[in-house]
């Protein structure tokens, strides 16, 4: 048979050549997202036990500073520190300049790990700063807070029903122990500036980083699903997952996680203000961050009427066509071998904790 196409000046194709090369640009794009998707559970497994590494580390830092003296083992470090530093090891000074030792250095190891061994050259393109990304990030900021408050309420009614049904639901505990000058300030630096950071760049980052050229729509998906079950608790997983969704809107629309770091600094320091009032002893902390909730939410609302569709549809306008269809995609994000027991460890994690409240 001629393929040749006289009238058009090119090659017409047969249905065979048709079905070659789509399964030829499926396969392409099977292998492509396999590669992609390893990759990101690798270093997801990687940043969990670069956590654990720092944190064993830690300790051994703190032994040498209270005892005097040098062990590297950890079952003698920890009895130390239990029995004979507990006031210091369970005040809110020293687990938060534990979260910090631990979370930049592990932050820190996986952009070596991902730059120079995996070539994902993450640090030039989502972390780089552009002109306006400032501008968006405070356009997108009532919006994302907005859904984070909402969604905190329904969360909160909800482990409500659950608490007064004999089910207890862990939440995480911000308050400070023991306040002092130095507590105050290491935990805003933790909560509102190190914890911000670090957790855009793995769970906004690197995901929509690795994800987002096999489907933007997905990368959004699991990134709001790792950022939400790596939170350990129910009410907090629930809460990051509904805002997570928004953030990561945000970063695929723009193309890089700076405005979401703006949003997440500025949403965090909103949600500590009761906990360092109360640490400071300032009676107005808790009207100061009602009058707060009040102008925002009314900005957000406006935002979710009049601009988060617009959002959603310049997502939708940039998606290119794929190969593969979408369903066959997330499957295969779910069952990626090192995806899968990340999920599992989280999963797992998560139901221990639940556990061990109701025990």
């Amino acid at each position: 048979m001629d393929n040749y196409n006289n009238y058009g000046g090119g090659f017409s194709f047969t249905p065979n050549d048709y079905n070659s090369q789509l399964m030829q640009a499926q396969r392409k794009e099977k292998n492509g997202l396999f590669k992609n998707a390893s990759f990101l559970g690798v270093l997801l497994l990687l940043y969990n036990l670069f956590n654990s590494l720092y944190l064993n580390l830690f300790y051994i830092l703190s032994y040498t500073y209270y005892h005097g003296g040098f062990s590297v083992n950890i079952y003698e470090v920890k009895l130390y520190l239990a029995n004979e530093q507990t006031e210091a090891v369970t005040s809110s000074a020293y687990s938060m300049t534990a979260n910090v030792f631990i979370i930049v250095l592990s932050a820190l190891s996986l952009l070596i790990v991902a730059e120079c061994f995996m070539k994902i050259h993450f640090v030039s393109t989502m972390l780089k700063p552009y002109k306006g990304c400032v501008k968006q990030g405070i356009k997108w900021t009532p919006l994302c807070l907005t859904f984070n408050l909402l969604a905190s309420i329904v969360v909160a009614l909800i482990t409500q029903m659950m608490n007064q049904s004999g089910i207890e639901v862990p939440e995480a505990d911000f308050s400070i122990t023991e306040p002092s000058q130095y507590a105050i300030i290491i935990q805003l630096v933790y909560v509102c500036i190190i914890g911000p950071v670090v957790e855009e760049i793995i769970y906004r980052g690197l995901v929509i980083k690795l994800l987002s050229p096999y489907g933007k729509g997905m990368a959004i998906f699991f990134s709001a699903l790792f950022f939400g079950l790596m939170h350990g608790n129910l009410s907090q997983s629930l809460t990051t997952f509904i805002g997570g969704i928004i953030y990561a809107m945000v970063a695929v629309n723009c193309n890089s996680i700076v405005p979401t770091l703006i949003i997440h600094v500025l949403n965090n320091t909103f949600a500590s203000i009761t906990d360092i009032g109360d640490a400071l002893g300032l009676d107005n902390a808790y009207t100061v961050y009602l009058a707060l909730v009040i102008i925002l939410m009314f900005m957000g609302f406006y935002s979710i009427i009049v601009m988060l569709k617009g959002l959603y549809d310049d997502i939708k306008k940039s998606e290119p066509a794929f190969a593969t269809k979408s369903s066959t995609r997330y499957v295969s994000v779910f069952t990626n071998i090192f995806v899968l027991v990340y999920i599992l460890y989280l999963l797992w994690d998560f139901i221990e904790s639940f556990l061990y409240y109701n025990s």
